[in-house]
């Protein structure tokens, strides 16, 4: 995407041939850390993985890696075969990797829904000094 300054991926999968890594709480958490180094980013906190128990249907974990970049997260519902991944990033990134990594940890799967959008699109066309604005208007005040 030209004139952004990230990407904004959202995907829902299913048919995902592994239901067994979704439903294991330690290969959500190795799948997040594998997906930052793939997409060569760093991890600001994290990854959190926590379990979401109760009917078959709904149970599954759920996990959230903060990115210095923003946030990469899953959703998992194991007895269903799908997921629905988040890789919200100021920095762009080949969505196609992201895939990559899913494969790895998940076997086969089909994408059924999937977004991407590009962030900062509503912003002039010279991003690096729209970027440079917004960041000063971050930095805190001291004035009195």
């Amino acid at each position: 995407m030209k004139d952004v300054y990230g990407l904004h991926l959202m995907m829902r999968v299913a048919n995902v041939r592994n239901r067994v890594a979704l439903g294991d709480g330690e290969t959500i958490n190795k799948f997040l850390v594998d997906l930052v180094h793939e997409l060569d980013m760093n991890v600001l906190a994290g990854p959190m993985v926590t379990e979401e128990a109760g009917e078959p249907q709904r149970a599954g974990y759920s996990g959230v890696i903060i990115l210095y970049e923003s946030h990469a997260a899953i959703h998992t519902y194991s007895e269903l075969g799908q997921a629905f991944v988040d890789v919200f990033s100021c920095k762009p990134y080949d969505a196609s990797r992201v895939e990559r990594v899913m494969s790895r940890y998940f076997g086969d799967f089909e994408v059924v829904e999937q977004t991407t959008l590009g962030r900062g699109v509503h912003w002039g066309t010279n991003v690096e000094r729209e970027m440079e604005k917004w960041a000063a208007g971050k930095e805190p005040s001291y004035a009195a």
